[in-house]
């Protein structure tokens, strides 16, 4: 349906039939001619497309958010940040999951060539080299957020993971614990595991405890959600390693720890205290809840939302990470 069927309906210009439709009334048509046109439209089942009027008046301002395919929402709060840093702007949010495609970011990117939007926050990138062709061809300024590649491509935030793993450790040495168990999932290829690692070392070096290495626990099979109980520290139980505290690579680790400790007849926090990193919804569901380092979520979005309306406006915000400290939540795990 289009507004020549309401112009010929209604017995007037097309031009008189936008504006009759207008949402407010317009100077050049009188309210019988305004309401006329409005009759024909509704026998018509007509309805006027607002996106398509703010486009035509430069009115329309949108931004593009291209989401990760995965399970763990980690962007949840900061696309809700980013929601709001937009709009104080002016400017509306358009939500493109990469949703398995082929390609991944970089086809996301691609697909935006007939979308109404003037840049891109493209979540977690693991092919910048692909996204910066695309981002080039089409010309749409591009940040990122949490960029998981070593070298980067375009301005990009991420929490500071080595200075956020070294702070959650001299919590827990500042509480008296000297025993320090590392608990992962041996992922190295990814750069926030390797930093995490590196400021618990750090933490240790700095408080001039002595390195053993049988309290580092690898766990591939903790990244699957449905594991009850962790071997590795079973292990170290079963064996007579002792240690007084634990830091977690990530919060969903701390569930099957705290089963294991359980079952193994260990108080949390008097006998092992526990710290986690990220403050996901879980940390406060668990029994204790968890004591976490918390990733500045909304300032994430918040200055993503800036750099890239700054790129906007024909400004050049220097390409490399910019690193956001991230804060620690005290609750009742240690």
């Amino acid at each position: 349906m289009a507004e020549t069927e309401v112009s010929r309906a209604a017995g007037v210009g097309v031009a008189t039939v936008s504006r009759a439709l207008a949402p407010d009334p317009h100077p050049d048509v009188s309210a019988a001619k305004r309401e006329r046109v409005r009759e024909a439209a509704d026998l018509l089942r007509y309805r006027p497309s607002g996106a398509a009027r703010a486009l035509r008046t430069g009115a329309y301002h949108a931004l593009s958010i291209v989401l990760p395919d995965d399970a763990w929402g980690w962007w949840e709060p900061t696309v809700r940040s980013s929601f709001l840093a937009a709009a104080e702007e002016g400017h509306h949010v358009l939500v493109h999951p990469i949703g398995g495609r082929t390609g991944g970011a970089a086809t996301a990117v691609d697909s935006l060539a007939d979308v109404p939007t003037d840049g891109v926050l493209l979540f977690g990138s693991a092919n910048d080299d692909d996204v910066l062709r695309a981002s080039n061809r089409l010309r749409l300024p591009v940040v990122t957020i949490d960029d998981v590649n070593e070298n980067v491509l375009f301005p990009t935030l991420s929490v500071d993971n080595r200075a956020g793993a070294q702070a959650a450790c001299e919590h827990l040495i500042a509480s008296a614990r000297r025993r320090i168990v590392y608990v992962g999932t041996g992922s190295a290829s990814e750069l926030f595991v390797r930093e995490r690692f590196a400021g618990y070392r750090d933490a240790l070096t700095a408080a001039g405890l002595a390195w053993d290495e049988r309290l580092v626990v690898q766990s591939p099979e903790a990244a699957d959600e449905s594991i009850v109980t962790l071997s590795g520290v079973s292990q170290l139980i079963i064996t007579g390693v002792r240690f007084d505290a634990v830091f977690c690579e990530y919060d969903l680790l701390a569930a099957p720890l705290l089963r294991t400790l359980r079952l193994a007849g260990l108080r949390v926090p008097e006998d092992v205290a526990v710290v986690g990193f990220d403050d996901e919804r879980a940390a406060q569901l668990l029994d204790p809840q968890l004591t976490t380092m918390r990733q500045p979520y909304g300032e994430l979005g918040h200055r993503a939302v800036e750099l890239l309306l700054d790129r906007i406006r024909g400004n050049a915000p220097t390409v490399g990470r910019q690193l956001i400290r991230p804060t620690l939540v005290q609750r009742h795990s240690g």
